[in-house]
């Protein structure tokens, strides 16, 4: 098995999840996360606020707890989201919105540009 089937952000290594963004869940996003996944997962109709809300949460929290199999699935509802022509829209509102809520904070250990050789051996692959 080759490590990046072992991690889906490869070349990220899991133990640096949790410093890959800016933002992290607070109990009120977890519970707020939670309550979108099911709707997702029941396949009821949300906003395009809401499935960027789900884009955004759903990675905080994933990373944030070394959750591979959780980022493996993020990945996957984003293609599917794209798939059905759901794409982000306004994602700067939608997270300013998580931010105001008290939903998201900042990350205490985030590393800028972490993210980046993910998506740089993305490109390169």
């Amino acid at each position: 098995m080759h490590d990046n089937e072992l991690d889906p952000l490869h070349p990220i290594k899991i133990e640096e999840y949790p410093k890959l963004f800016d933002y992290v869940l607070t109990a009120k996003g977890l519970a707020y996360f939670n309550q979108l996944k099911q709707n997702y997962f029941l396949q009821k109709q949300l906003t395009i606020d809401e499935y960027n809300k789900l884009r955004l949460l759903y990675i905080y929290y994933s990373t944030a707890n070394k959750k591979t199999k959780e980022v493996s699935m993020w990945k996957k509802i984003c293609v599917a989201l794209d798939e059905k022509g759901i794409f982000e829209k306004e994602m700067y509102l939608s997270k300013q919105d998580l931010i105001n809520q008290g939903l998201i904070l900042e990350n205490p250990y985030y590393f800028p540009g972490l993210y980046k050789k993910h998506i740089d051996f993305l490109k390169n692959s």
